[in-house]
């Protein structure tokens, strides 16, 4: 009887190995990784008494001015009064699943978890930020063939604060400019210096995800890039077109955005950008509104750990939008006919390989049409960032 249970247990192991191993040459094996990270701070802010007209939407999240203004979660709009406030929060937490098939077919889907009261208005619970399929087509160098949701190839600053120099982000990638969008994408590498990205999608204003008539837009970036890999500049040409109205498949939304990121020693780097963008209104009765900006960030390492920024954007809506159906928000992309400053002194220290802590002081000067109402926010924050 020994025997027998001894046999049967020997067996119930080996039948649970059999199937270990077939389970992780299944799901786990073969071109799988997995990445992420956790960004978490907290930060204090402070307004003038006039109110605040300054919210852009990226899409995803609702920002208000300041190095705060994505974290307090709306409750500094409107500011009729001088208003102190301080909040820790949870940037986000995200987890990168990568899959590939062979050389030729690879696969991708950025999970984003948040919370409305600690990471902003208009933040869900779980947020799809990238899904998408590419295959690799024999032609020439080999061109990539992309389909799903996808970070717009445009601009200097990335959608994710992780991989940027600051804990905030300026106009430009929270309102100005696409940031995620779905549809396909096509890549061609001519050489070590020179790429090209083409993009058809639905939407490029706010990011709608649904195409509610039949012509899609469109963008391209062609990039220019040199140096080391680990520090590599890169300049890009980016232009997008499109109808935007989500009414009819005229009245056209157009614009141009010029980057630059170049590493002019081994410890300081120039980033540049520009912006034009049109949009046109659907009625006679609205106003087409034209956007322009100019971002400035220096960054120099002081050491292998310690590094500083300094960032001045400045960007002008020159319209209110007037109700135009291209615009959630009801008042432009940037909130109402305005210009602003958004002056941002950065530091960096690199804990440990793949951990930082970020520090940030930053100063908003908002400027509506009319008189006596130039609105101030300035604040600071610290975050850690956690890459994994």
């Amino acid at each position: 009887m020994k025997k027998f249970t001894f046999v049967v247990l020997a067996l119930a192991v080996a039948a649970m190995i059999a199937s270990s191993a077939y389970a992780e040459e299944k799901y786990v094996a073969g071109g799988f990784e997995a990445s992420g990270h956790i960004v978490a701070g907290g930060g204090w802010q402070r307004f003038n008494n006039k109110a605040i007209t300054y919210l852009t939407n990226d899409g995803d999240v609702l920002y208000g001015p300041g190095v705060m203004g994505k974290y307090l979660n709306g409750t500094q709009v409107p500011a009729t009064f001088h208003k102190n406030q301080f909040s820790f929060f949870v940037d986000e937490v995200e987890l990168d699943l990568m899959k590939s098939f062979g050389e030729n077919i690879r696969l991708r889907a950025d999970l984003d978890f948040g919370r409305v009261a600690s990471s902003g208005a208009g933040t869900a619970a779980f947020t799809l930020e990238q899904a998408y399929a590419t295959a690799n087509i024999p032609v020439g160098n080999g061109l990539e063939f992309m389909l799903g949701r996808f970070n717009t190839p445009i601009g200097f600053e990335s959608v994710d604060v992780s991989e940027n120099d600051t804990i905030s982000k300026s106009v430009f990638v929270t309102g100005l400019r696409p940031a995620n969008t779905t549809g396909m994408k096509l890549y061609y590498s001519f050489s070590d210096l020179v790429d090209l990205h083409f993009y058809v999608v639905n939407s490029l204003t706010q990011d709608s995800d649904v195409k509610f008539k039949n012509v899609p837009s469109m963008g391209f970036r062609l990039g220019f890039n040199w140096g080391e890999e680990s520090k590599a500049s890169t300049f890009g040409f980016s232009g997008f077109f499109g109808p935007e109205t989500r009414l009819s498949n005229k009245h056209f939304t157009f614009g141009g955005d010029v980057d630059v990121n170049w590493w002019i020693t081994d410890a300081f780097a120039l980033g540049v950008e520009g912006l034009f963008r049109r949009d046109n209104a659907l009625t006679a009765a609205n106003n087409n509104v034209n956007y322009f900006g100019g971002l400035l960030n220096l960054h120099y390492a002081f050491s292998d750990v310690w590094d500083g920024t300094l960032k001045y954007a400045f960007a002008k809506q020159y319209k209110a939008s007037n109700g135009a159906n291209w615009d959630i928000l009801g008042g432009g992309l940037t909130g109402a006919q305005q210009s602003m400053h958004q002056i941002a002194l950065a530091g960096g220290y690199e804990i440990a390989d793949g951990a930082k802590m970020k520090m940030e002081g930053r100063f908003d000067i908002v400027n509506p049409v009319g008189p006596s109402n130039t609105e101030y926010a300035y604040g600071l924050a610290m975050a850690f960032a956690y890459n994994f």
